[in-house]
């Protein structure tokens, strides 16, 4: 074999192995975010044994005035807004696999977008398009911008075959945060309650996961929102409509604002 022929071979050798390399580190980013998405799809009766955490508050309330930021401090706070999944990652879906979780995450933060601006609030999301954003880089953003809050959205899905669980839940890690007088679990709890004033959806609770790379690894208090379940029919109707989206935005903002005042 000639000279030639053999440096074309190796040529297409080195070629070869970096596209099996690139395609090993895109299949472990894909492989952790289904990690995390199994741990979301989780049943009721699981979630009150395993945490113990589960506020067992339920049932409806009328909405109250909407809060608005008062000090000078807070307004100079800054809010990550993280609309989960996106891009390749699609979240859970709808039983009939035609409504994605990536959708109407995306769907519920730009209405949360227009609410935060009206308030003078200082906001940044990690996603504003259908695009893949590593776990990683969204908390690496969280911190460069030395965020005060960190709140990201998602949808639940309960195990295959349950369409009965349904309703909203926070969720946060017993981690210490950089503020003091607000923890994870009371940012968590003060969304949730926020929300079903908005909303009138159940009440499930605030549940601990501190194994979820978000809730795990950010330093600013971080709580992920669980906006509803997608394998549910009244859930979805809900976050189908855009009157539903509208609550849910106004409901996280309301939390947000409260939280700033902490």
């Amino acid at each position: 074999m000639e000279l030639k022929e053999w440096r074309r071979l190796a040529v297409q050798s080195v070629s070869l192995f970096l596209a099996v390399f690139i395609c090993c580190i895109c299949f472990a980013e894909r492989l952790q975010e289904d990690t995390e998405n199994i741990v979301h799809a989780e049943v009721k009766s699981q979630t009150d044994i395993i945490t113990g955490e589960a506020d067992k508050e339920s049932g409806t309330t009328q909405a109250a005035e909407k809060p608005e930021v008062k000090s000078e401090e807070a307004r100079k706070k800054i809010v990550v807004i993280d609309a989960g999944h996106g891009g390749i990652d699609e979240g859970t879906t709808s039983r009939n696999g035609k409504h994605l979780e990536k959708e109407y995450t995306l769907l519920v933060a730009k209405r949360l977008q227009k609410l935060l601006e009206k308030q003078g609030i200082a906001a940044y999301y990690t996603r504003t398009d259908d695009r893949f954003v590593a776990k990683k880089k969204r908390v690496k953003q969280a911190k460069q911008l030395k965020a005060d809050l960190l709140i990201s959205i998602h949808c639940n899905a309960s195990s295959v075959g349950d369409t009965t669980a349904n309703g909203m839940e926070t969720l946060y890690s017993g981690r210490k945060t950089d503020n003091s007088s607000l923890t994870n679990k009371k940012l968590a709890r003060i969304m949730l309650d926020e929300l079903i004033k908005e909303t009138n959806l159940r009440k499930r609770g605030i549940i601990k996961r501190d194994q979820l790379y978000l809730l795990g690894h950010a330093d600013m208090p971080t709580t992920i929102i669980e906006i509803g379940y997608m394998s549910n029919t009244k859930d979805l109707n809900f976050i189908r409509k855009e009157s539903g989206q509208q609550k849910i935005a106004q409901g996280i903002c309301n939390g947000i604002v409260k939280a700033l005042e902490e």
